[in-house]
């Protein structure tokens, strides 16, 4: 049986993969990759992720798992050395051990040893262990030494390509599944049987899973069109760079960026770990998503009035009657927007009477760099708002009907709408990338910037919000102020496309958001807080796209797209709005739309 054993491992370190990006193996075969040897609890596949989650590494450093895993949630890399660290681990972290044979066969077996003691070592939090493809220079029996008592789960990779490695990654977190094989190998019998363990199967838990057209039957350079919109739009002006995402029934076939964060010569490279503005579409990002998971717990109706939840600002005014859902539609007759700044210059400068270079307990909110606005201007605002009369109940876009949802939401969670979305939801899912305020986050070099103003704050806005009301409350709008990547907010489509059921966590259900997304109106075909297409198809979003489908557009020269019919995400995030607002290339040439038009057509529309 040793030598039957050995044979079999011998073959699996040369078991054909290649990188996830242009594999075009089959499902049956990638399956075949990955065994998993327990699974207690079933914390396989990982759900919330609002808590610790680190690695450390035995042998050699598998480099593409550690990089997969860090597009899920933020996984840091711990010496095994750090005792100190390891006491501090609650009982509901998680610590990935994994152990790749080095390359210099002549340790691998001490290695492997030293990776068994230490799971014997490790104290409160849950185990997952994960082998790769063991080296051939020792007795691979020694397998069976695994102490799977002090593991929660055991994972076995069968080769060590960086492809393996994602995969298994994907696995972890819920991106892809795991059939049990039709047929074991003799040598992964020997070691279940030994160790009386029985081979697990999981299923996904809806996180999109990073993929390539040929995965889902497409041809190869089905979506290289976009490729050369991307670069055309950067060529004539339109915007200095760009990210693109493309899911497709689940899994992102498309993810690229494009161009610099801005002209300049020496500006640096957009990747898709940056972050944009994404402006309007903070309405269904934030604002919208937060009403609906405010529903599903009843702690909030879309069909109460204004005057139900915040009558200390909207009581005796005809505002006290909007019905919120209309005014989510954008059909309660508000203005479309307040240039608040305006009253807040004095011959052309900041007034000193509201804003301050530096912050104190009055001037507490950050506007942009070294301004810094007086607590009390807020309620002047909203005052200001109250003041116009309520035109007639028909279609109108309005920034300020989310000026009142961020009132209501706030009154109802009794905290920030930011510090709620991402404590609730954002940290549960795993989401890294999208936050109200990033600078308190992110690295200014991972943030891009947007305008340059020269009318109301006098300087580059550079991971502030670029809208002047949102910046005027302190960066936290119910209507803008999310900044994010593109796979972040590829995630909150996918919650909406999967009825509010991700990765374990159930926000809200398939009839709130049906509810949500469909149109709500004769003359308008706005959803409740959702863009949707034109009667005739079109508008926002391609003419291709389908009637259910629905998202939001952002000023700074974003757009959000599903499509319930397709299962198709479409993101486009940019910063068109650099350095000059009034360049309106990316509408003109259609650029969001046709990227989506490629999208379309190679799905046979």
């Amino acid at each position: 049986m040793k030598y039957i054993l050995a044979f079999v491992l011998i073959n699996w370190c040369y078991f054909h993969s290649t990188n996830a990006q242009t594999d075009n193996n089959t499902e049956s075969e990638k399956d075949s990759l990955l065994y998993i040897f327990q699974n207690n609890d079933d914390l396989l596949p990982l759900d919330k992720l609002n808590r610790s989650v680190f690695r450390t590494v035995y042998g050699k450093d598998p480099l593409g798992f550690g990089e997969m895993l860090n597009r899920f949630t933020i996984v840091p890399k711990i010496s095994r050395d750090s005792i100190s660290y390891f006491k501090q681990c609650e009982s509901n972290d998680v610590h990935i051990v994994s152990f790749m044979a080095p390359e210099n066969d002549s340790i691998s077996a001490i290695a492997l040893d030293r990776f068994f003691q230490s799971l014997q070592k490790i104290p409160n939090e849950k185990i997952i262990a994960v082998l790769f493809g063991l080296s051939t220079s020792y007795d691979p029996k020694q397998i069976t030494n695994l102490p799977a008592s002090n593991c929660t789960s055991i994972i076995y990779c069968n080769d060590t390509s960086s492809f393996a490695q994602k995969e298994a990654a994907q696995m972890i977190m819920g991106a892809r599944e795991n059939s049990l094989p039709a047929t074991i190998h003799a040598g992964l019998k020997y070691i279940l049987g030994v160790k009386g363990l029985k081979q697990k199967e999981i299923k996904t838990n809806g996180r999109l899973r990073y993929a390539n057209t040929a995965s889902i039957g497409l041809d190869s350079n089905a979506l290289q069109g976009i490729d050369s919109i991307a670069l055309n739009g950067i060529s004539e002006g339109a915007f200095p760079g760009c990210q693109v995402l493309v899911s497709i029934k689940g899994n992102i076939v498309y993810q690229k960026s494009f161009g610099h964060h801005t002209y300049e010569s020496d500006a640096l490279i957009v990747k898709n770990t940056d972050v944009y503005d994404i402006a309007s579409i903070t309405k269904i990002a934030g604002s919208t998503l937060l009403a609906m998971y405010l529903e599903h717990f009843n702690l909030f109706n879309v069909n109460d009035t204004l005057g139900a939840y915040i009558p200390e600002l909207t009581k005796g005014t005809a505002y006290e009657r909007i019905i919120i859902r209309e005014m989510m539609a954008h059909q309660a007759g508000l203005k479309s927007w307040i240039p608040f700044y305006i009253k807040t210059l004095k011959e052309g400068a900041l007034n000193p009477e509201i804003y301050r270079e530096r912050q104190d307990s009055l001037y507490s909110m950050q506007v942009a760099e070294n301004i810094f606005i007086h607590e009390d201007y807020t309620d002047y605002m909203y005052d200001k708002i109250l003041s116009n009369p309520l035109g007639p109940k028909k279609y109108k876009y309005s920034d300020l009907c989310y000026y009142f949802t961020q009132k209501v939401f706030e009154s109802i969670i009794d905290e920030g709408q930011n510090t709620f979305l991402h404590r609730s939801i954002y940290a549960p899912m795993g989401l890294q990338n999208i936050r109200y305020t990033p600078l308190n986050y992110f690295d200014k070099d991972r943030i891009v910037p947007t305008e340059h103003d020269h009318k109301f704050r006098k300087q580059l806005i550079h991971g502030h919000v670029h809208d002047p009301g949102a910046a005027m409350l302190g960066g936290v709008g119910g209507h803008a102020g999310i900044f994010s990547n593109t796979a972040d907010l590829a995630s909150i489509m996918q919650l909406f496309l999967k009825n509010g059921n991700y990765a374990g966590n159930q926000f809200f259900t398939e009839r709130i958001r049906k509810k949500f997304t469909k149109k709500q109106y004769e003359r308008n075909r706005r959803g409740i807080g959702f863009d949707r297409p034109r009667d005739n198809g079109g508008g926002t979003c391609d003419k291709l796209a389908s009637n259910s489908s629905f998202g939001h557009s952002g000023f700074t020269g974003a757009l959000a797209w599903a499509d319930p019919k397709d299962e198709v995400i479409f993101i486009f995030l940019s910063n068109r709005v650099h350095p000059n607002q009034e360049n309106w290339k990316i509408r003109d040439m259609n650029i969001r739309t046709d990227m989506q038009h490629i999208v379309y057509k190679a799905l046979g529309h």
